[in-house]
């Protein structure tokens, strides 16, 4: 009879995200991840088909929890501007615990095409906070103006030059009319 291990997803996951962002990309294996687990190299195939799709499960789990969180702090945000900070920090915060791993990662074929479908994702993540946002405290904005400001939101977050006071006077500035 088979072994039956408890919660081995998330096991995978924890052991991954530990790998991941424990220093050296080189160390994420499927062999070192099974060793941390006390699972077969094989259970670990079972649920991602290589270490691509693990490593892109573990940012992913992150990054819906970073959002789940900025999610309730922009549902009690007392303004929009407050609310754009919220994503502005959540975003930044991702960004700043995968730097180092995205830095490392390979861009071989198909780099591309990857990245423009998970940008697209990340921007219609970003603009549903804004809707969200925007509809609480008066008309939401049509959709290029809440893609653009998505954009800006992204952007802004990558760059530490970038402080959350300039996003907010650019924005207000009259940059965007009409978004705030």
């Amino acid at each position: 009879m088979p072994k039956i291990i408890e919660d081995v997803e998330n096991r995978i996951l924890r052991a991954a995200r530990g790998r991941l962002l424990g220093g050296d990309l080189s160390s994420f294996s499927a062999r070192g991840i099974a060793e941390d687990c006390g699972i077969a190299v094989g259970t670990i195939y079972n649920y991602y088909r290589d270490k691509e799709s693990l490593m892109g499960a573990v940012m992913a789990q992150d990054w819906q929890a970073e959002l789940t969180k900025a999610a309730q702090k922009i549902a009690a945000a007392p303004s929009i501007e407050a609310g754009i900070l919220c994503l502005y920090q959540a975003v930044g915060s991702f960004s700043r615990v995968y730097e180092s791993v995205w830095a490392a990662a390979p861009t071989g074929e198909g780099f591309g095409s990857l990245y423009r479908t998970r940008h697209k994702l990340l921007l219609c993540q970003i603009e549903e906070q804004l809707i969200a946002l925007y509809s609480r405290f008066g008309p939401v904005p049509e959709k290029g103006r809440r893609m653009l400001l998505s954009e800006l939101i992204l952007a802004a977050s990558q760059h530490e030059e970038v402080r959350a006071e300039d996003l907010i006077s650019f924005v207000r500035g009259g940059v965007l009319p009409c978004v705030l």
